[in-house]
């Protein structure tokens, strides 16, 4: 049977932990990389709440990244502000890359959002360049043979 869990292109010689062997968790990145941020942050928060692993806050830090761009999106910027420093202060730890996520890309992502928002005022329209909102990907590893 065909799931949505195997049509995603992971590398295979990365020793994954829980989570990213969980389709919930492939299904809240495509949530967040669709920009449907609030779902992602739902999806990602249940799994969140059943996992014990050493690398808990990086499940916490996508799932703040999420609400920062929900906040971003409804012009709710203190709130982007305080989630998106809360999420690069959890994930600074796992640069540049972490389960095969690219976490660098998306920091770099949420500094430039940050730039644009330090100054705007709650429900203030501001120009959002989609190249501030990250697209979550997995890197490609290839062994050596």
């Amino acid at each position: 049977m065909l799931t949505f869990f195997s049509l995603i292109d992971f590398p295979a010689n990365i020793s994954y932990h829980y989570h990213v062997n969980d389709e919930r968790f492939h299904r809240g990145i495509q949530e967040f990389n669709d920009h449907r941020f609030f779902e992602a942050h739902d999806i990602l928060e249940e799994l969140w709440h059943e996992y014990r692993e050493e690398d808990r806050l990086f499940l916490q830090g996508l799932i703040q990244v999420a609400v920062g761009y929900y906040h971003l999106e409804n012009r709710n910027y203190n709130g982007c502000r305080s989630l998106m420093g809360k999420a690069i202060a959890k994930l600074e730890p796992y640069r540049p890359e972490h389960q095969g996520i690219r976490v660098q890309e998306i920091i770099e992502c949420m500094r430039k959002c940050l730039d644009v928002v330090k100054d705007a005022q709650q429900g203030e329209i501001i120009h959002v360049d989609y190249q501030m909102i990250p697209k979550i990907t997995y890197t490609k590893v290839t062994s050596a043979m």
